[in-house]
């Protein structure tokens, strides 16, 4: 067995070498921390919820998205990143689902002189930039044509986005300007969906290895790290 470090894959001693299996640290964090200000979207969307369109979506479940916009959505964004600027403040969002978002984000990070041209990715020490985020792993999982399958067993806050959306999700972590896959609580299925995005070449070991623990440690967030294998 081999574990996913930050930067490097070693063997682990006394387990077999070639056995396909990594494992991985999850840190399952309160996200407190004295120095920086934590907002998690669910919240603040829920002072935006569209409670007529909410009421009358019968079997049109796609329109859920729409129940908590994504112009909303953007709006609270910029809001927060505005203050965090202006205030010299760092702050961590909780809950992106919108390519806007990453963009906004790759352009603050490419200020800060993060962006290597060479891979054409971010290298962030996510000790310094003022904005960090977080994705949820629903929004990974799911994309809106998935409300025709799964109706309401899907309505999350924020909601899932079209397939666009969540694509842009996975381009935020593999470019390296998404902090962290938030998991509220770790199932079998959503282990088991990490695993499959490691063997269809989704997200590679090593970056997921900094979204899972590495770069909320780097952040300063602390919590309680738990070990994930994944039988590869």
């Amino acid at each position: 067995m081999k574990e996913v470090l930050k930067n490097k894959i070693i063997n682990i001693e006394s387990t077999p070498l070639f056995d396909n299996k990594l494992l991985f640290k999850y840190l399952n964090s309160s996200f407190k921390s004295q120095d920086i200000e934590v907002f998690y979207l669910k919240d603040l969307l829920l002072k935006k919820e569209n409670s007529q369109l909410l009421n009358n979506i019968k079997d049109k479940y796609a329109m859920y998205s729409n129940v908590y916009s994504e112009k909303d959505e953007l709006e609270i964004f910029k809001n927060l990143f505005d203050y965090a600027i202006s205030n010299n403040k760092k702050i961590h969002i909780i809950g992106i689902t919108l390519d806007d978002e990453i963009k906004i984000l790759e352009n603050y990070y490419t200020s800060l002189g993060f962006l290597r041209d060479d891979i054409n990715c971010f290298k962030v020490d996510f000790s310094i930039p003022l904005v960090t985020v977080s994705v949820n792993i629903e929004n990974l999982i799911w994309r809106g044509s998935d409300y025709k399958s799964q109706k309401d067993k899907i309505f999350f806050i924020p909601p899932i986005r079209e397939a666009g959306q969540t694509k842009a999700m996975f381009k935020g972590i593999n470019r390296g300007v998404t902090m962290s896959i938030f998991i509220d609580k770790l199932s079998f299925d959503k282990v088991d969906f990490l695993r499959n995005c490691l063997i269809n070449e989704h997200v590679l070991s090593q970056t997921l290895s900094k979204v899972l623990y590495y770069n909320l440690i780097d952040r300063g967030f602390d919590g309680e790290f738990e070990e994930i294998i994944f039988d590869i």
